[in-house]
């Protein structure tokens, strides 16, 4: 065995979040009409995160907003409530 694997001994920093189905599919709408939620981390080796929120194919994509730090499993509520927030106000009119 190499140095470099030393096994998945460390647990997922940002916690692990199950989405339910209607998440899912504003997730799925959102990556099909590019716009990028996703989580960032603040701070390398710190525990808060924000979401930036871009909109646009991936080179000239445009940083619509930033929110407010969250903390492990809350970052990955909040990113879905985003997606659907943006899921339910522009799904008829694209």
């Amino acid at each position: 065995m190499t140095a470099a694997f030393r096994g998945n001994k460390k647990h997922n920093p940002m916690g692990s979040y199950s989405p339910n189905t209607k998440e899912m599919e504003a997730s799925l709408w959102c990556n099909r009409n590019n716009i990028c939620i996703c989580p960032r981390q603040t701070k390398w080796g710190s525990a808060t995160w924000v979401i930036d929120i871009e909109k646009g194919v991936y080179p000239n994509r445009q940083l619509i907003g930033t929110s407010e730090p969250f903390g492990p499993v809350e970052i990955w509520k909040k990113t879905f409530e985003y997606k659907l927030y943006y899921y339910k106000k522009y799904a008829n009119k694209v």
